[in-house]
């Protein structure tokens, strides 16, 4: 899985709760969804997703940083 997988949503969800290691960014979005409304828990739930199909190199050769759609 390549970073072109995730949304620009998703990125910016992960960018928000990353942490150092895949499965404690996997841990903070999932802890946080209790706090979300329903179109965010669509998106984190996504994101979680892809993160799993990540192994922690993976995760760790990949950067998440926060994007506007707008931008080009």
């Amino acid at each position: 899985m390549t970073f072109g997988h995730f949304t620009v949503e998703e990125i910016n969800l992960i960018a928000m709760y990353l942490e150092n290691t895949r499965t404690d960014t996997i841990t903070a979005i999932t802890d946080a969804i209790s706090y979300m409304d329903d179109d965010m828990i669509t998106i984190a739930e996504s994101a979680i997703y892809k993160l799993s199909r990540l192994n922690e190199q993976e995760y760790a050769d990949t950067t998440f940083t926060p994007t506007d759609e707008t931008e080009e």
